[in-house]
């Protein structure tokens, strides 16, 4: 059998038994931004030199890492180089020659929030979070944190994580979700996860720095689910509160949005901004066949399924909490939303210059990525033809 840290082959069979079928092609770097590349392998850039060449911390796009190797022929650290894309700067970075520990080489990305990505051990189910994947992070405060193995009874792998604050900070809580409705909590250092029982499907998560507490996103009508929306008792748990996010009415669609809103692929988002507001974001998909026309996928068995997602719109509502409506906007100031695999966030453009204000910037599988300007409601894709569908990670800014 090959060496499982230099065979592609294997790596390619990871990825698609976790549904990351993602990879950059080197040499497609090298075209696109030969410079960067070129000053990389001259100067053998680290994080810190990297931070250097910016003027201050920015969101960053993950994508897979590329060159991979062993350290040393008996060592068990591999090197690699991380790829990214700087949304500031329109432009690919990659940073060579960074080595990953031990307990990272056999893991899978499992999302990111506050800037940390979650990693989870295909051999024996470990859950870490680490921060070596940002470049925002210093050498000198790179980290890797355990957290309690994985128990999912039904084996099921974690895709989604949210962090309430910093894994630096005491009061951290780690949460967890599968691609099912199996919720869990920890905090870093806890020797097991305490799991949630959810009564519906839950599609996505978010936590609420204004409310303290997680909130659970479905793409079921509200209606359909009668129980009850708080899902822990807090009076016997040190957890932050765990409940089914409620949103208010929609209100004020223009007309020419209404059909958009009806006749695509749907999927809910709520992001808070710096400053508490809340946003409701409606990612709206066209499916396609493999010849690029809609498909139409109840016509279909679901063993024959096969289309991909492109982008058509997103609508974004606020959340008004005086009147109880969630309102159509077309402006959110200066401000930034980013929805992808990560958990969703929002920065001030003000604050991170060269970012477009006003805009949702999105990446997925098969949608690639780029932003959509709500004041022209004209999306905006960055080109991108890797060898085959990307998984990709926005990094927030590091805290």
């Amino acid at each position: 059998m090959k060496d499982p840290l230099h065979s592609d082959v294997i790596l390619a069979g990871v990825a698609k038994t976790f549904g990351f079928a993602w990879y950059i092609s080197l040499s497609k770097l090298q075209n696109l931004c030969p410079n960067l590349v070129s000053i990389g392998k001259k100067q053998g850039l680290c994080f810190s030199e990297l931070r250097s060449l910016s003027t201050a911390a920015t969101p960053y796009l993950l994508s897979r890492e590329s060159n991979r190797r062993r350290k040393t022929p008996s060592s068990n650290e591999v090197e690699v180089d991380l790829n990214l894309y700087d949304p500031r700067k329109d432009e690919r970075v990659k940073i060579p020659d960074q080595t990953l520990p031990e307990e990272l080489c056999w893991s899978v990305r499992t999302g990111s929030s506050r800037g940390w990505v979650g990693a989870q051990n295909i051999r024996d189910s470990a859950m870490r979070l680490t921060n070596m994947f940002n470049p925002c992070a210093s050498v000198s405060s790179r980290k890797v944190i355990s957290l309690p193995p994985w128990d999912d009874s039904r084996g099921r792998n974690v895709c989604r994580i949210s962090l309430s604050a910093s894994p630096d900070q005491q009061d951290c809580v780690v949460a967890a979700k599968t691609s099912g409705s199996s919720f869990s909590m920890c905090r870093p250092g806890d020797s097991e996860w305490t799991h949630i029982r959810v009564p519906f499907f839950a599609s996505s998560m978010t936590y609420s720095a204004a409310d303290q507490k997680f909130y659970l996103h479905t793409r079921a009508r509200k209606e359909e689910y009668e129980g009850p929306i708080d899902l822990i008792n807090t009076t016997s748990s040190d957890f932050p509160q765990v409940s089914l996010y409620q949103s208010f009415p929609l209100s004020d669609i223009p007309e020419s949005r209404q059909e958009e809103l009806i006749s695509t692929f749907k999927t809910t988002h709520q992001v808070e901004s710096p400053s508490g507001d809340s946003f409701l974001v409606y990612w709206c998909d066209e499916l396609l066949n493999k010849q690029g026309m809609e498909s139409t996928l109840s016509k279909e068995p679901p063993h024959k399924r096969s289309y991909r997602r492109k982008p058509r719109g997103f609508l974004v509502f606020r959340q008004d909490p005086e009147k109880r409506i969630a309102s159509y906007t077309e402006d959110i100031g200066d401000l930034c939303i980013f929805l992808g695999r990560s958990e969703a966030f929002c920065v001030s453009a003000t604050e991170y210059p060269g970012l477009n204000p006003n805009s949702v910037y999105y990446a997925g599988v098969d949608t690639g990525f780029g932003f959509y300007d709500l004041s022209s409601n004209t999306l905006h894709a960055v080109p991108e033809s890797p060898p085959f569908p990307c998984s990709y990670m926005w990094l927030a800014p590091l805290q």
